[in-house]
């Protein structure tokens, strides 16, 4: 049978057009294709200012740094994310603090950040896991007291909402992936929201070298300007090429995402068969879920041998997430050990992602969740 993969990314007409547009007119680099995606990005998340960038671990290296935290300082996040989250906490020369989790929805616990909290703690970095938001009045009023900055990891949530406000809309900044497999694509990149305008500008430098701003416009003046070099920054800008693409990913987001509400029913409903041996999610109240990823815990029975028959079996299956701190590199280099995060050390070592994508037909969901089934049987008799 033909294999069904983890993902399918959509890429249109409307997409190939812009991109050939933007060749054309051989302003192919930082530009007004660029510029048009920050503003489109903005509106919808309701903030005032994005600023795109080449990834999402760059938007949160950015805000970091922008913010002030450095060496000496202590940032607290969750254990349950790719590793570039605690890499944007670690290349400012900060140490990541790693708070567990909440059980049911794997979103970081907030009774777990204020018992991580120290004197040292200079901000929270939450990540609105599978496109889930965190409990975020219960973040933001911890940050209040305690005087701290947040930056939102929203690499899953693009569409999310808490409480009616998209989630780029609350804390300091909020941070977005396009990577080739996020629920808007650009092949890589990324966005930094916020509505500090002092911060706007600090970023939209320091993501380019620290040049003045504006620097890119040298070229389209038809006068000579000089740019200066006024901060040490980073090569961390968008350019016109990627963000052609983005453009129309955008505008087909909300489109998309209703087809992804009804994908996540459909599984939620053809799983309650399986339900002796796999534990959905559960979603916070008063939220919406942007639905990047669909994410079961598997209980009796191993979680590898079940991921490893179905890929032998055609279907695409990824893990999401090993706990962040009991990689080696956290092992070895900042002394970790297991049993720190025992709820995220738990959920590590039994969730499974199944094949989502918006457009995935009625036949395949049934044809993964009949395979996990015999998967299962399978891995718990021998």
């Amino acid at each position: 049978m033909e294999e069904i993969p983890f993902t399918r990314t959509l890429i249109g007409k409307e997409e190939e057009e812009e991109v050939l547009d933007t060749l054309r007119s051989t302003l192919i680099g930082t530009g007004v294709k660029t510029e048009q995606l920050e503003r489109e990005f903005a509106a919808y998340q309701g903030t005032t200012h994005a600023v795109g960038t080449n990834s999402c671990t760059a938007a949160m290296h950015l805000s970091l740094h922008a913010l002030g935290i450095g060496p000496g300082d202590e940032v607290i996040t969750t254990p349950i994310t790719f590793v570039s989250t605690a890499s944007s906490i670690v290349y400012t020369g900060a140490t990541p603090v790693f708070a567990d989790i909440e059980p049911d929805t794997l979103c970081i616990d907030p009774a777990c950040i204020e018992a991580a909290i120290t004197e040292r703690t200079k901000a929270i970095l939450p990540v609105h896991l599978y496109g889930q938001p965190c409990d975020m009045d219960r973040i933001l009023d911890i940050a209040r007291r305690h005087n701290l900055k947040v930056v939102s990891d929203c690499a899953h949530a693009i569409e999310a909402e808490y409480r009616g406000r998209k989630v780029g809309s609350l804390g300091d900044t909020a941070c977005y992936s396009f990577y080739a497999t996020k629920n808007m694509t650009t092949g890589n990149g990324g966005m930094l929201v916020t509505d500090d305008d002092n911060l706007t500008q600090l970023i939209q430098s320091q993501r380019d070298h620290g040049m003045a701003l504006g620097a890119w416009t040298r070229y389209q003046t038809g006068e000579f300007q000089e740019y200066p070099m006024v901060q040490l920054g980073f090569k961390y800008i968008m350019w016109d090429i990627p963000a052609s693409i983005g453009l129309h990913q955008l505008r087909r987001i909300e489109q998309r995402h209703r087809k992804r509400l009804e994908v996540a029913a459909r599984y939620d409903e053809a799983l309650k068969s399986l339900a002796d041996h796999v534990e959905l999610i559960k979603t916070h109240e008063n939220i919406r879920h942007a639905h990047h990823l669909y994410v079961i815990k598997l209980r009796g029975v191993s979680r590898n041998r079940v991921a490893a028959g179905m890929e032998k079996r055609g279907i695409g299956v990824g893990i999401h997430f090993r706990p962040v701190h009991l990689e080696p590199y956290y092992r070895e280099k900042h002394g970790h050990t297991p049993g720190e995060c025992p709820v995220a050390e738990d959920a590590g070592a039994r969730v499974l992602s199944l094949p989502f994508w918006p457009e995935i037909t009625e036949a395949e969901i049934l044809r993964v969740v009949e395979t996990l089934g015999d998967v299962i049987i399978e891995c718990r008799d021998s």
